[in-house]
């Protein structure tokens, strides 16, 4: 399943958060929009919140009992070109379509397909609080809600239209060849990865890592969201944490994954990367605590040009 979550922004503190995970919880965010090690809280009604034009499209599974939360991408909504209404322009220019091989809501109102009427599902949720009160209404209550729920939700329930599945498959796939190309070009060309977004930025280190021989592993896990990359060799395990700033990258992101690391404590190596460099507060932090710095621009593609310098 697909969520997008509005990121807003502490009117006091300033920090970041992305809402839209349900039963009240919100996620605290880094500055870049990743997520941090931070676990989730829930904020008080009365808390003060700004909300910003940042979205962050996740897609949700389970492992176990928990939730897990992969990110697909982040975008600006006040930086997004407009759709197209010609009908022959590709399905990608008309509407919102994500890379993700899951339907978001966007798409799925697009080729009409529906899991239920929300209505259904309400009747079925109640059934169960009926089922506490059974003792004192009796057992009809929440039989007759389940069962028209169940109703209602077939009813309504409908797979949408083939053609226009088909349509927003092949536009997914185009979607995901042109990100394939994107890091291919990245490889080899700084404009190229500065051109990059947060998450083609881990995807394109992930391969810089393969490259050298390692088994790479995405962190979607929620806990585990202060670490992007998750590198295993001979036995052996380390940890990365990505940052696609175009800035140098300060102290703080190298505090932030010193904190992080107790949660690895078998990691062979703590890795932060970055596309160009560090902060010299950052460099000297890094080495009185045995985190690895990785710049993109020196130690991969060996240039200190940066696009616009």
């Amino acid at each position: 399943m697909l969520k997008v979550l509005k990121v807003y922004r502490y009117r006091i503190s300033g920090k970041l958060i992305a809402l839209g995970v349900g039963s009240g919880y919100v996620f605290p965010l880094n500055s870049d929009l990743t997520f941090s090690s931070k676990d989730l809280h829930r904020v008080h009604r009365d808390t003060e919140l700004d909300e910003t034009p940042y979205r962050i499209e996740v897609e949700v599974g389970k492992q176990g009992d928990q939730n897990t939360y992969q990110t697909i991408r982040r975008w600006n909504e006040d930086h997004l070109p407009p759709k197209s209404k010609d009908p022959n322009e590709p399905i990608e220019h008309r509407i919102d379509v994500s890379p993700s091989g899951e339907f978001s809501e966007a798409e799925r109102q697009y080729v009409g397909q529906s899991t239920g009427h929300a209505i259904g599902f309400a009747l079925m949720g109640g059934s169960f609080f009926l089922l506490l009160m059974a003792g004192l209404w009796g057992w009809w209550p929440p039989i007759v809600a389940l069962a028209a729920g169940m109703l209602i939700v077939w009813w309504t329930k409908t797979p949408g239209d083939i053609s226009k599945i088909r349509e927003v498959n092949d536009a997914k796939e185009r979607l995901r060849r042109q990100s394939e190309r994107l890091l291919q070009e990245a490889m080899h060309d700084v404009q190229a990865w500065a051109a990059l977004d947060g998450v083609g930025f881990e995807r394109a280190v992930a391969r810089i890592y393969r490259e050298k021989g390692f088994d790479v592993e995405f962190t979607p896990r929620t806990n585990d969201q202060g670490v992007d990359l998750i590198l295993k060799k001979n036995g052996t395990v380390s940890i990365v944490q990505c940052k696609a700033y175009t800035a140098n990258v300060g102290v703080g992101a190298v505090r932030e994954l010193g904190g992080v690391r107790a949660s690895w404590p078998h990691a062979e190596e703590v890795i932060l990367a970055a596309l160009y460099d560090f902060t010299s507060a950052a460099k000297t932090f890094a080495a009185q605590h045995n985190i690895k710095l990785f710049s993109v621009a020196r130690d991969y593609l060996r240039t200190d040009y940066r696009p616009g310098s």
